[in-house]
């Protein structure tokens, strides 16, 4: 099992419409493309998925894809990180032992990302 940093930043934001908005007009951010709630946004080699918060809260953390989901949820729980949203089998969300939040998905799961 390996963990690699994935190739996106995520960025979750209430009123997902006008943040996306703003990060495209003001900041200068290219779209490219839009899945479900999901912006897909570039800027400068660097790649943003802008997902929709009811909550209205922001936040913002790293993406790691692995190999064995099974395993690295295994590993991480082992070493003190807390699940705080199970997506599904391919995707879940955790918190480490230092209050940092970082998702984690199994690469070759979601074969259309772009």
């Amino acid at each position: 099992m390996k963990f690699e940093f994935s190739p996106y930043i995520a960025i979750q934001v209430g009123e997902h419409a006008k943040a996306v908005d703003f990060y495209k007009r003001v900041l200068g951010m290219d779209f490219v493309d839009e899945r479900g709630t999901d912006a897909y946004l570039n800027k400068d080699g660097i790649n943003f998925v802008f997902e929709n918060n009811p909550e209205g809260i922001g936040s913002v953390f790293f993406e790691f894809k692995t190999d064995n989901l099974a395993e690295a949820k295994e590993t991480l729980l082992a070493e003190g990180c807390e699940i705080t949203q199970e997506y599904n089998e391919h995707s879940i969300m955790f918190s480490d032992p230092f209050g940092m939040n970082f998702h984690v998905w199994e690469e070759g799961a979601f074969p259309d990302n772009p």
